[in-house]
């Protein structure tokens, strides 16, 4: 499989909501940072640990599932760099709706390292806000 159909073939499983297939995209020693390290809960680098526990919240916040559109997939040697939206509807109505670009490492078939830049503001309010009603 190429660089770019292993990033696609992870993000599918994403917006799938299957999780529990993210592992055979990934290294078992991959790393995970997100924008805004230290100004909110998921922000800096980030363990499979955390990143499982943040799969749950967005099940248990966003339980239709996330609707992701890929707007532009650039590949270039074992570097994928993915632009997409992501949109949501949470448990009380209101919409997660994020533009995201993630850089991908590929290394011997698996993503190594992500680096995800997003609307931290946003992400924060819908993920770890009060729900209304």
């Amino acid at each position: 499989m190429q660089t770019k159909e292993i990033v696609m073939s992870y993000f599918e499983a994403i917006a799938a909501g299957r999780f529990e297939d993210l592992a055979k995209y990934k290294s078992t020693d991959s790393v995970y940072w997100i924008s805004g390290e230290g100004s909110w809960p998921l922000g800096g680098w980030r363990t499979k640990e955390d990143m499982n526990d943040a799969f749950s919240l967005i099940l248990a916040r966003f339980p239709k599932g996330l609707n992701i559109t890929i707007r532009s997939i650039v590949a270039e040697g074992d570097h994928v760099t993915v632009h997409l939206n992501n949109r949501a509807e949470r448990v009380d109505g209101c919409i997660y709706n994020n533009e995201i670009v993630v850089v991908t490492k590929i290394q011997n078939g698996l993503i190594v390292e992500e680096r995800e830049f997003l609307d931290t503001i946003h992400a924060n309010t819908l993920f770890f806000g009060e729900l209304t009603g």
